[in-house]
């Protein structure tokens, strides 16, 4: 029998989505017939798999712990190998200001401990305001993804109601801005909307059947053969920055699979900046509510455009 006691992060929600969670790896018919024969109770009742549970509700599990394990999700130990810096925290979120050639997300076992999302939950776990065993189907988790070579600032969401707050705030409450240099002279603002499709290789270009995308440029400064831009994206499509600007004919600098090959001593990678995000008034989480973040990274790409000059 395991006895599990619901943390605010596990609460205000079905007790099905709940166990969809808590075993992974079990087919809902499974998780039904448990529940149809009383071997899964909330608050030692038989429950349905619509029954809401709540913060400081108990859920019994009348269940061998070799077969609870064996439907669990396999857990696997991080240890961080990261130290990376952290441009804002509070109660709610934290923001980390992400360097080049840093993934956000593991894409393989490789990767574990090695990126933005190991990090912030091992900060948390050390500050003990995440203990995963008494939050089972809550993980921080980051509600805005930039490239391995895209610098800037990534927002990590550190409770599960902040969490569906952000995602559900991302598009129309959460300004995004980036910083870019680019080749080509870009003189006036542009306003681009187009339609992005991304192919099995996950290289994106403008197609007239892909996901609607629209993107603003505002020169900041520039030269005959370059361009410092500043970028605010109104909707959030994969690569939607680099394809688009390349697609216009003014391609990141050193972006090696959107641009022009290159040899820089100046740089390697592609040069956009996450640089700044503004929380509108209007946002849910009050502590958010008209607060601007801006990354170290501008000073950095602001002095390599002198450099090019």
């Amino acid at each position: 029998m395991r006895n599990i006691k619901i943390d605010i992060n596990d609460g205000n929600q079905t007790l099905i989505k709940f166990l969809n969670k808590y075993f992974s790896k079990a087919p809902n018919s499974l998780i039904y017939k448990w529940l149809r024969t009383k071997k899964i109770k909330v608050n030692k009742k038989k429950s349905e798999p619509s029954t809401l549970i709540f913060k400081d509700d108990i859920i019994d599990i009348y269940i061998y712990d070799e077969e609870i394990e064996k439907w669990q999700k396999d857990k696997v130990s991080v240890r961080n190998k990261l130290n990376l810096e952290i441009a804002f925290e509070n109660e709610d979120i934290i923001i980390i200001d992400k360097p080049q050639n840093v993934l956000v997300h593991a894409a393989n076992k490789e990767d574990y401990g090695k990126n933005v999302v190991d990090f912030i939950v091992d900060y948390l776990i050390e500050k003990k305001e995440y203990i995963p065993r008494l939050e089972p189907t809550f993980r921080p988790s980051v509600v805005n993804r930039i490239d391995r070579n895209t610098m800037g600032l990534v927002i990590g969401a550190k409770t599960r109601k902040s969490l569906l707050e952000l995602n559900n705030s991302i598009d129309n409450y959460i300004h995004k801005y980036y910083l870019a240099i680019v080749h080509g002279k870009i003189a006036k603002k542009i306003e681009i909307k187009n339609k992005l499709e991304k192919n099995e290789n996950n290289y994106v270009s403008v197609s007239y059947t892909g996901k609607e995308s629209i993107t603003v440029i505002s020169p900041l400064q520039y030269n005959d053969k370059y361009s410092l831009v500043e970028i605010k994206l109104l909707t959030g499509r994969t690569h939607q920055i680099r394809a688009t600007l390349s697609n216009i004919g003014h391609p990141i600098i050193g972006d090696r699979r959107y641009g022009i090959k290159e040899n820089s001593k100046l740089y390697k990678d592609q040069q956009l900046v996450a640089y700044k995000i503004k929380f509108d008034k209007k946002i849910k989480i009050e502590s958010l509510r008209d607060l601007v973040i801006e990354s170290k990274y501008k000073k950095y790409i602001y002095n390599l455009f002198k450099k090019l000059n």
